[in-house]
């Protein structure tokens, strides 16, 4: 008994190792971060950012990002526009964009966006010394 219960826990283990490294699978996304207010009709934004993400994807342009990344990245953008900006973060909607699968579309998704702010009478301004470290 004791010998059937250690095959079946070392062909367990050995099932595991062989399935588990494709579900931790990462890939390079690239994502950017942008901070807007309605009332001031500003926005700030950051540089295209790459970052290792999971390799988990529903369209052809982005993967899944992780809910714990984009909070350790909204809450970077936040301090680095106190710091460099001089504004109050809490009067700023934080979010980040991505992870893209290619440079070229986020940078082209970056610059819509950007656009499009400015065609509603904002100010933008892209804060290029933004970096994010894990």
């Amino acid at each position: 008994m004791m010998k059937q219960s250690v095959r079946f826990g070392l062909l367990l283990s050995m099932a595991f190792l062989i399935a588990a490294p494709p579900c931790w699978a990462k890939a390079k996304g690239y994502l950017y971060v942008i901070s807007y207010s309605f009332a001031q009709k500003k926005i700030f934004l950051s540089n295209v950012i790459t970052e290792r993400v999971r390799d988990v994807s529903y369209s052809d342009e982005e993967f899944v990002t992780e809910v714990e990344l984009i909070r350790k990245m909204e809450a970077q953008f936040q301090d680095h526009l106190a710091s460099a900006a001089g504004v109050k973060p809490s009067e700023y909607t934080t979010a980040v964009r991505g992870a893209y699968k290619s440079k070229a579309i986020a940078e082209k998704r970056l610059k819509e966006e950007r656009q499009r702010y400015l065609q509603k009478g904002y100010s933008a301004k892209v804060l290029s010394d933004f970096t994010y470290s894990d």
